[in-house]
């Protein structure tokens, strides 16, 4: 690994998952086009290997969902903390960009502030502070330079406890095509194999394979029973990759729902999720990002999730607001349900689905609802946004116009 580039300003960039690395990937391009020469390395994934970066460590091969499941990756983490620190302190980065990965980068910019003392730490894509464990806001306002966050409600909160913070915008804005452009529901069906005269149920069941294997048991159960009282409905189910499609086929043979392949069930890309959430009649999807992009399109959905006890016992020991799904805490109010935990079985799938289905006025209402939500997500290019704000703290120009309407909507 090559140490730093002489007469080159900077940047280290840490991130967590292989969604803050897309991200990051579109920031960095939008940087180099910005400043050519700027250095940037860090640990990231492929994307920001592909826009320019130099890659310490790949997160990919190092993916856990948190709570128990990270404690067997620790000692990995821990040695790559300690190298990266050794590392910053060697090479002392112009600025350090941390993104998302709030249960390792709060703590690591703690520990670097420590000692440099005057290097901007900006931090992009905020821990969930006022979702849980709101005392990080103490230490983030210690170590951090500069907040650059995605939801508007979160600038007043960060100026509150002195942190200088910005809102640019959401990356999800810019993720969809306008509706008309779109695939139509007609060469969507024909290219999976679907009819469109026949009503979709699209189904997210997450991209990891732990949530495959704990969200199967109620999701093959449900289309199992409805695929009984209603063989019109097609169930289509997106995996992430090859491997969430393997594993999603050994949870359907080892629960003893082969007969269901390409009867009730179609399995697609998830290359595919804006066309199966804009032709669905309903969505069913594990909590997460994918209910923010359901909301952005504006598509009814049911929230599940079901974890390991012990983290599910920690999130409502920490949690401080009372819903977990995106559309409800934009919202303020329940307007999707949530099944977690408990509540994520086969009847209860089955009972809201029925109720929806029957009932496409409350579907309408709520899919209006849902794109109402849009406009507090921001409008415009957050990486044009943000890579000013990165810029301006590392006391750098722009060789290119990044001139775009600030974002100030909420």
């Amino acid at each position: 690994m090559n140490e730093r580039r002489e007469g080159k300003k900077s940047l280290f960039i840490c991130v967590g998952d292989v969604s803050a690395d897309r991200h990051a990937g579109k920031l960095i391009t939008t940087l180099k086009k910005a400043v050519p020469d700027l250095d940037i390395w860090g640990v990231g994934c492929s994307s920001m290997e592909a826009a320019g970066a130099r890659i310490l460590y790949n997160r990919e091969s190092m993916a856990v969902i948190g709570g128990v499941e990270v404690l067997r990756y620790l000692p990995k983490l821990i040695a790559m903390r300690q190298d990266l620190l050794n590392r910053i302190r060697n090479e002392k980065p112009d600025a350090l960009l941390l993104m998302d990965f709030g249960g390792f980068n709060v703590g690591f910019a703690t520990e670097i502030r420590k000692y440099l003392k005057d290097v901007p730490i900006i931090y992009f894509i905020s821990p969930q502070v006022w979702g849980s464990r709101p005392w990080r806001i103490n230490a983030i306002a210690a170590a951090v330079s500069k907040m650059l966050v995605i939801f508007p409600f979160e600038e007043p909160l960060y100026k509150r406890k002195g942190v200088n913070a910005r809102f640019v915008g959401h990356p999800l804005t810019l993720k969809f095509k306008p509706e008309q452009e779109r695939m139509s529901k007609e060469d969507f069906c024909k290219l999976h194999g679907l009819d469109p005269q026949r009503p979709i149920i699209g189904i997210f069941p997450g991209s990891r394979k732990q949530e495959i294997r704990c969200h199967s048991h109620a999701v093959l159960g449900a289309i199992d029973w409805l695929s009984k009282e209603r063989p019109d409905l097609q169930f289509v189910i997106a995996t992430a990759n090859q491997g969430m499609a393997d594993a999603l086929q050994f949870e359907i043979e080892k629960l003893g729902y082969v007969s269901l392949i390409n009867k009730s069930i179609k399995t697609i890309s998830s290359d595919y999720n804006e066309e199966l959430m804009t032709h669905s009649e309903l969505l069913w999807t594990k909590s997460g990002t994918t209910t923010l992009e359901a909301t952005l399109i504006g598509k009814p959905m049911l929230l599940f999730y079901q974890g390991a006890w012990i983290s599910f016992l920690l999130v409502l020991l920490l949690k401080t607001v009372k819903y977990i799904g995106w559309p409800n805490l934009l919202h303020g109010e329940g307007i999707i349900p949530e099944l977690i935990q408990l509540d994520c079985r086969a009847e209860q799938l089955v009972k809201y689905t029925r109720d929806w289905l029957d009932v496409p006025g409350l579907r309408k209402e709520i899919s209006a609802e849902l794109k109402e939500l849009k406009r507090h997500l921001g409008e415009g290019d957050f990486t044009n946004n943000a890579a000013r704000e990165i810029l301006e703290t590392m006391g750098l120009s722009p060789e290119t116009d990044l001139s775009l309407e600030s974002l100030s909507k909420s």
